[in-house]
């Protein structure tokens, strides 16, 4: 399924949400693309979810349903929290909430380019954590295993952005990033599975998929 955004206009607009989680860290991302998609409306997943920076839910009066926007429910039961290194990411659930049929398609495009910087990121330091260490007097960073690794983690990243670049199926995005922020988690040891380690980035990612997932192709 192609899913067609008009806020931004292009694919070229789209990577800043990219380059700012890869800079900056989801928060910073979302709260950008919150701004651009739906301000002072919480989006919220096909499951009733919201996963979103504390600042969103506190510039927001209304909740995002399928029949449009609606006062938002205050206080909601905070399901999960997740501290970033630019803040923090805040879940719960909205009854009879879901995806605004006029934004909802923009801000899950949205979602994706984010995560593509968030991985992007991952293996980024994935490779300077090798560069740095040394396995029998080589650099873990040279071994053809961890270069292979490596090599099919960057491939999944271009896969990505190529589809991204192309409008193509949001699943076969959401499906490459899995398959490369997990190959890249594992290169980082123990290390990778601290919850204030790397692997934060993989789990912030993997929790704003399972939250807005891109909308199923009904059968005809």
């Amino acid at each position: 399924m192609t899913i067609t955004v008009s806020t931004p206009a292009t694919a070229a607009d789209l990577r800043r949400y990219r380059t700012l989680a890869y800079t900056a860290g989801a928060v910073t991302a979302l709260g950008a693309l919150h701004a651009d998609t739906s301000p002072g409306v919480v989006p919220v997943g096909p499951g009733g979810h919201t996963f979103l920076p504390a600042a969103v839910y506190a510039a927001s009066d209304r909740c995002a349903t399928p029949d449009g926007p609606r006062p938002q429910p205050y206080g909601q039961t905070v399901l999960d929290r997740v501290v970033t290194s630019d803040g923090e990411l805040i879940a719960w659930r909205v009854p009879d909430g879901g995806p605004d049929p006029d934004t909802g398609a923009a801000w899950t495009t949205g979602i994706a380019w984010i995560r593509l910087g968030l991985t992007t990121r991952l293996l980024d330091l994935a490779a300077a954590h090798l560069r740095g260490r040394t396995v029998a007097g080589v650099v873990t960073l040279n071994l053809p295993m961890v270069r292979g690794i490596l090599a099919d983690a960057a491939t999944g990243i271009a896969e990505a952005q190529a589809l991204l670049d192309t409008r193509a199926d949001l699943h076969q995005v959401h499906r490459a990033l899995d398959e490369t922020g997990r190959s890249c988690l594992h290169l980082f040891g123990a290390a990778g599975f601290l919850t204030d380690g790397p692997g934060s980035h993989l789990r912030v990612s993997e929790l704003l998929a399972d939250t807005y997932p891109p909308p199923h192709e009904e059968a005809p």
